[in-house]
């Protein structure tokens, strides 16, 4: 079955009614959590999130599961979880003004004329955070005729955006991300 990549728009959504806690006391967190939910019971037939448990550098996976991936994001005004049977990884930012000359020191002539920067930005997280680490400023993305070229072998990329204001991305081994995002109505991830 083809990954599912699920975001939802949390503007005006109070956090006390997210169906889960998240690990940080944030909206972000617990809508991300509850959109996990949501996204491994369409996926996997889950009704409740198996153990979540946390690699050194922070990236979220499940021990009792192995071969069950997911990657979480959020931003102040959406949420996006990613689930697969591959490893995955998936990043979505608000896009928001920032001065010329940060993304002159992020971006090489050649990703300024392939990619957006947020939508740039949202393929080096994606990649970060399926490899579990690496630098982010040194992964240098190119945009071929077949589509994304992720910097690493074996990695398979898509954007999306801008999405209400956003842009996001998912990177996987071995499996290309889906070419639409799944927006999940508000009511699913509150209770």
């Amino acid at each position: 079955m083809e990954m599912l990549i699920c975001c939802a728009d949390i503007r005006g959504l109070d956090a006390s009614r997210a169906r889960l806690s998240g690990r940080k006391n944030t909206a972000g967190s617990a809508f991300a959590r509850s959109l996990l939910l949501f996204a491994a019971g369409e996926y996997w037939g889950l009704g409740r999130l198996p153990e979540v448990a946390y690699s050194p550098s922070g990236k979220p996976y499940f021990p009792e599961e192995p071969g069950k991936y997911f990657s979480l994001s959020h931003t102040l005004t959406h949420v996006l979880a990613a689930v697969a049977d591959v490893p995955v990884g998936a990043d979505i930012e608000t896009a928001r003004p920032k001065g010329d000359g940060f993304w002159e020191r992020l971006m090489d002539e050649e990703e300024r004329r392939d990619f957006r920067p947020f939508e740039l930005w949202c393929l080096r997280e994606s990649c970060y955070k399926l490899l579990d680490g690496g630098s982010l400023r040194s992964r240098r993305f190119r945009r071929g005729a077949a589509g994304i070229i992720a910097p690493e072998a074996g990695v398979l990329c898509r954007s999306y955006g801008p999405v209400q204001g956003c842009f996001a991305a998912a990177c996987a081994l071995g499996e290309e991300p889906p070419e639409e995002l799944v927006m999940v109505p508000p009511g699913e991830i509150c209770s």
